[in-house]
Order: C-alpha cells, then sequence, then structure tokens
C-alpha cells in the first residue's frame, strides 16, 4: 500500500461510501465512458479529484466508476507524472 494511502482514509472510508453509492445504481461512470455502472457489474469507488492531487475521500468527491476504466485513469496520471519528471531532467546536464 502506498504512503498515500497509509497517510489517509481511504482505505477505511471506501467500503462505507461503496454502500452509499451502490443503493443508486444505475449511475454514469466518472471516469466518462458513457455507459453507466450497473448493479452487480465490476465497479470502483473512483475519486473526481484525485486522492494523489490532495482530493478527499468523502461522498462530494467519489462516484462509481468501471472497474477497468479506473484503472487506465490511474495509469494516465502515472504515467503523465513520469513523463513530466522525465522532461524535467532532460534539459540537466549528466555530470551535474
Amino acid at each position: 500500500m502506498s504512503e498515500h494511502h497509509r497517510r489517509t482514509r481511504h482505505t477505511t472510508d471506501a467500503p462505507k461510501l461503496r454502500v452509499q453509492i451502490e443503493r443508486r445504481l444505475p449511475l454514469p461512470c466518472i471516469e466518462g465512458c458513457g455507459n453507466p455502472v450497473l448493479p452487480g457489474s465490476n465497479w470502483h469507488v473512483a475519486h473526481i479529484v484525485p486522492a494523489s492531487q490532495g482530493g478527499k475521500t468523502i461522498a462530494s468527491n467519489v462516484g462509481p466508476a468501471h472497474a477497468n476504466c479506473n484503472l487506465k485513469a490511474g495509469g494516465r496520471l502515472g504515467a503523465a507524472t513520469v513523463n513530466r519528471r522525465k522532461q524535467n531532467e532532460k534539459g540537466r546536464r549528466s555530470w551535474l
């Protein structure tokens, strides 16, 4: 588990929010795929503002997302962070 998830209440609050969200299904996928999240399907409690960017695990900042959509979104965010770091390092001299 990442340090971020240890610092926050992410892991303890998500199951409670999942029950609240599940009662209201079907709802649109918050990752924007255009398909609704249906009861009984494989879905995650996803952050609107990512937890890694300071988004809290509260009812107003989470919603349902298909498992595949949520995992892809996390991959894009991680890749963007790595790519940004690599671009910052390109201008540096290797001996410094």
